[in-house]
């Protein structure tokens, strides 16, 4: 687990701005639209949200080690939808993920002999990047996600339905960026669930015998860069505050 995690210098200079050139911005939005695209994907297939996110953070690892012009994104990111199905137990044909990946991305097409062509070429590229993928991956293939603390800090302070909706939210439109890469999923979590209260204008439990006062009280400067992080995610073009 330990090699996945980096400083923000480190992302910040990840290969694809080093060696490719890009710059951040141009870095950080290639990655924000390949996980809307894994979205799209999971969506269309009716997966887990769970298994949705530890497609997007398989897809930030990967880029952590190659840059973006050495694979095709979104060969990589249909590899990683596969292969979190797998892995999370919501297992999909890998005709089906490409069909998902030719539906969302290829639309403008036409004619069913190009759709099909496209179809054929990622089917045959997600089998063909599988064991790019875990090699990559070094096979550590686990992942924990915010989500389940959410609902742990939830419990403890009994949260309302509204507020927990709200973190969730905040907790999925993260993997839009690389904060996975940076930050421990507890601490996430835990800025998660502050955001939900404040965007609900809830008073916020203080209380220091807790798991939660205890995160909140020793903390406090890692959670505040944590959620300006999270707000940053709602600068990028198409992307708004919501709870479905």
């Amino acid at each position: 687990m330990e090699q996945w995690v980096f400083t923000r210098e480190e992302v910040l200079s990840a290969p694809s701005i080093v060696h490719d050139g890009l710059s951040v911005a141009q870095e950080q939005r290639t990655r924000a639209n390949s996980c809307s695209f894994i979205q799209a994907i999971g969506c269309q297939l009716g997966l887990p949200q769970n298994t949705v996110a530890t497609a997007m953070v398989y897809f930030h690892r990967f880029y952590m080690r190659y840059c973006f012009s050495d694979y095709t994104s979104d060969y990589i990111a249909g590899t990683c939808v596969y292969l979190a199905c797998k892995v999370e137990e919501s297992s999909r044909k890998v005709s089906d993920v490409a069909t998902a990946c030719v539906m969302n991305r290829y639309r403008q097409l036409r004619s069913s002999e190009e759709k099909q062509k496209v179809h054929h070429t990622l089917r045959s590229a997600i089998l063909w990047h599988e064991r790019l993928l875990l090699e990559t991956l070094c096979f550590d293939l686990t992942v924990d996600h915010p989500h389940q603390l959410i609902l742990e800090f939830a419990k403890e302070l009994h949260a309302p339905d509204n507020v927990i909706q709200g973190a969730y939210g905040f907790a999925n439109d993260t993997l839009r960026r690389p904060l996975c890469l940076i930050y421990d999923p507890q601490m996430i979590a835990a800025a998660c669930v502050l955001l939900g209260y404040r965007l609900l204008s809830v008073d916020i439990p203080t209380g220091s015998e807790t798991i939660w006062g205890k995160t909140l009280h020793q903390q406090a400067d890692l959670l505040a860069e944590i959620i300006g992080d999270v707000l940053a995610v709602y600068s990028e073009p198409g992307v708004s505050v919501r709870w479905e």
